[in-house]
């Protein structure tokens, strides 16, 4: 077999070869056995093998002098034929930027798209795509961090809400991605929350990224901790009002309760651990506090001291409270949990009312928080796990209803709240205790019997409630008869009863609005100042409402209820506590004291001192510089042996 045979067999086992990773660029051929290299002198003045056979680097030798011959009229050099191009059919190219080396140098040699492909044994659309990029690399900034190739835009569900988008951002800033779903979900959106994320991110900046902290993990069951913390609300009445959340969270399933308050004090604080106990059927050994005065009156050094009648809500419930100085890292996950509510539930949403702002609150909890996935799983699947470990509940709650003292006035109302609840006349002006839940009013007699029961209406709306008709009223009769003020000036006492009766002598129509008067004095000063009063005024014949009057505020202080005097002695007795503190003494004063007992032949002189010592106690200092003139010379030395020991 001959030279040229041979060679040409090895050429086309090579064109074999790199006909399946034509169109890889960037592939990387592996190791071929290659033709032995042809000396110069082989090749004619084309840059061909001698003998038609095209050598192996043949294109690398190419110059533009060697189509010299090969011109047009015009002196443009011709394109290559296609038997040109078979014989210099370039191949050797181990990457992409051989490849597009070579493209782009036989194309300034007028070359064609067909010629190139069938000598570089590549599609025509692969020559067009990287003369196609090459010409765009030049017109284009060069840049040696290649850029993100650009895609075309495709529509989106997401498109027709962007807008919507962009106003609950701008009118709620902290609202989460989370939310903004929720929100399109229910207006008709059938995209993914990966969209919506997306969108999220990109109009909003990221937050700051801060380090947490590690926190202290405990067993199911162990652990509890609760909290406040209150928020501004506006309603959509457009009344604000500020709300005590109530806060109550197990670490070990972190599932959380929250309830919503007016107020933040103990009644509010035993009903929400009632409500939290409830919703878990359980509660925990411990639970956690921070320096709340409902739970811990005051600090004795590191000791804290309990409010009794929490410690006794605890006691029934079988718990212990925990109190810690006020440190939000004790208490993780309370305190994340309301960052938490702050970010899911209270942005982008409306309330009318309290009783509004808890059931949202309430289906929040059971739709949102409880069902949401952390770390592979949720609340509710590790609750399964913990609740086994809770304390049992008692067979019947503890009674968390405030009880407070109420006069009732001479219309036969009692006041709550910028709200008057109807009682029976019967007990006017009489002081009655009211016990008031979350949603009802009780009434008591002085005797304990329930007189009363309402319903609790929201706060300051000023409403007058009888709905068990006790005042039936008409225009021409008073809301109470005279028979009734009668029976009210006979309870207060004898001097009382005497002194209607001589009011009552003339016409109902001159003393009924002064006797009515005089029962509503009771409200300011106690039953027994008001009746030595009237019979102060019934000697002297005084019977008008400002001669009562007047006797009451010359005699009498006005009445304080018990509840507001032990609010104000308590207060008082802070105030003076406070100012007074007791410093500790120089240990150093002990040191004077005699170490030794006096002889015993000494007791005589030594009773004689004490005696002189204990008449110089009671005399004045100016009695005692008149005794010892020359007791400020010489001032009182410690004993070095004493003090040094």
């Amino acid at each position: 077999m001959g030279a040229g045979q041979t060679h040409r067999r090895c050429e086309t086992a090579q064109e074999g070869t790199q006909r399946g990773r034509l169109d890889r660029p960037g592939h990387r051929a592996p190791p071929q056995r290659r033709c032995p290299p042809r000396s110069a002198a082989a090749l004619d003045s084309s840059g061909c093998a001698r003998g038609g056979h095209p050598g192996r680097h043949s294109a690398w030798a190419l110059r533009s002098s060697s189509r010299a011959g090969c011109t047009r009229s015009n002196g443009r050099a011709s394109p290559w034929t296609r038997q040109q191009s078979r014989r210099c059919g370039m191949t050797a190219w181990n990457n992409r930027e051989e490849l597009v080396h070579q493209v782009i140098t036989l194309r300034q040699q007028q070359m064609s798209l067909r010629a190139i492909s069938r000598s570089l044994l590549i599609s025509r659309n692969t020559v067009k795509s990287l003369l196609k990029d090459h010409d765009k690399q030049r017109n284009e900034e060069h840049c040696a961090i290649p850029k993100k190739p650009s895609r075309a835009p495709k529509a989106s569900k997401l498109d027709p809400y962007k807008e919507r988008v962009d106003a609950l951002l701008k009118k709620y800033p902290d609202a989460t991605a989370q939310r903004v779903f929720e929100i399109l979900r229910g207006e008709g959106f059938e995209g993914g929350y990966t969209r919506v994320k997306k969108h999220v991110r990109l109009v909003r900046p990221k937050p700051k990224v801060e380090p947490s902290k590690t926190s202290v993990t405990y067993g199911p069951g162990e652990m509890s901790e609760s909290d406040w913390t209150p928020y501004d609300i506006t309603y959509t009445t457009g009344l604000s009002e500020r709300i005590q959340v109530f806060g109550y969270v197990l670490p070990f399933s972190t599932r959380r309760f929250y309830r919503g308050f007016t107020s933040y004090d103990l009644h509010a604080q035993m009903d929400g651990h009632v409500g939290a106990f409830k919703r878990f059927g359980g509660l925990a050994a411990v639970t956690k506090y921070d320096g709340q005065k409902v739970v811990a009156l005051r600090w004795e050094g590191h000791q804290p001291i309990y409010n009794p009648r929490f410690l006794a809500f605890a006691a029934h419930y079988e718990f212990r409270p925990l109190v810690l100085r006020g440190n939000p890292n004790a208490r993780p996950n309370v305190e994340r949990g309301f960052w938490t509510s702050e970010q899911s539930f209270l942005n982008a949403r409306e309330f009318r009312d309290l009783d509004d702002f808890n059931q949202q609150l309430e289906h929040w909890m059971d739709t949102v928080n409880d069902p949401r996935p952390r770390h592979g799983t949720n609340s509710l699947e590790r609750f399964a796990e913990e609740a086994p470990h809770l304390l049992p509940l008692p067979q019947h709650n503890y009674d968390t209803a405030r009880v407070i003292y109420r006069l009732c006035n001479i219309d036969g109302f009692v006041d709550w709240q910028g709200n008057r609840y109807a009682v029976p006349y019967d007990h006017i002006t009489d002081i009655l205790p009211v016990r008031i839940t979350r949603d009802e009013l009780f009434v008591y007699s002085a005797e304990l019997e329930p007189i009363a029961r309402h319903e609790l209406v929201a706060r300051g709306q000023g409403l007058q409630l009888d709905p068990l008709g006790f005042h039936q009223c008409t225009t021409r009769r008073p809301a109470i008869s005279l028979d009734q003020v009668k029976i009210a000036f006979e309870r207060m006492g004898e001097q009382s009863g005497d002194f209607f009766r001589r009011l009552s002598s003339g016409p109902p129509r001159q003393w009924g609005a002064g006797a009515r008067k005089i029962l509503l004095l009771r409200e300011r000063y106690a039953t027994e100042a008001l009746d030595a009063a009237l019979g102060h005024a019934a000697r002297f014949g005084a019977l008008r409402f400002e001669d009562v009057q007047r006797v009451l505020e010359a005699t009498h202080p006005p009445r304080t209820l018990d509840e507001y005097v032990a609010e104000d002695t308590a207060r008082r007795l802070e105030k003076e506590l406070g100012m007074r503190r007791t410093e500790p003494r120089d240990l150093r004063e002990f040191d004077r004291l005699p170490v030794h007992s006096p002889p015993a032949g000494h007791d005589s002189s030594a009773k004689r001192a004490d005696n002189q010592e204990e008449s110089s106690w009671q005399k004045t200092p100016t009695e005692k510089q008149e005794a010892d003139p020359n007791s400020r010379a010489a001032p009182s030395q410690p004993n070095p042996q004493t003090t040094e020991s």
